[in-house]
């Protein structure tokens, strides 16, 4: 099982759980981004660590998100796809978001959710720059993970609710940044 060799990762994909913050996630990231940089290297511009693992010390659902971006997302899909299909990663399309292509990691407990969209895209600058507010403002990520904390309990087996709920104050957060 994937999940046994990455300390403090895997979810199975119909639960939401959100665990405390475990110290080897930004480690578990630089590996993997070593593997993508490999297998894309003649694709990609940047690789960063997004989503809640990327924040020292915040709860968060135990599955690295991981974004990554090119200079011409239609040019490259059919050459991003391949070499991340031959790294394990199953890809989902778009799943619900234009401009991205998605891809998932981990059987039968996912432990990487990897977003491959163009370089200086709304969704890549909205990513890093959430980040980057939550790894500045102790309240706010303290606030968030409260947040995530109360729908994960809510919503426990209804992922695409949890995420829905979450909207507001992702919104809320970005429009004053």
């Amino acid at each position: 099982m994937v999940s046994e060799s990455l300390p403090g990762l895997g979810l199975r994909e119909d639960c939401v759980c959100v665990a405390d913050y475990h110290p080897a996630w930004p480690h578990l990231f630089e590996q993997e981004r070593a593997r993508i940089a490999a297998a894309l290297a003649a694709e990609t511009v940047r690789i960063e660590h997004i989503g809640s693992t990327a924040v020292p010390g915040l709860a968060a659902k135990p599955i690295l998100d991981i974004a990554v971006a090119v200079a011409d997302l239609d040019a490259a899909a059919p050459r991003v796809i391949a070499a991340l299909e031959s790294l394990g990663y199953l890809f989902r399309g778009e799943y619900g978001l234009a401009g991205r292509l998605y891809f998932v990691r981990g059987t039968p407990r996912r432990t990487h959710h990897l977003h491959v969209v163009t370089t200086g895209s709304p969704h890549w600058n909205h990513w890093l720059q959430f980040r980057d507010c939550l790894r500045a403002e102790p309240e706010t990520a303290r606030q968030y993970r409260e947040l995530k904390q109360a729908l994960a309990g809510r919503f426990c087996e209804n992922r695409p609710a949890y995420t829905e709920s979450k909207t507001e104050f992702i919104e809320s957060l970005l429009a004053r940044l």
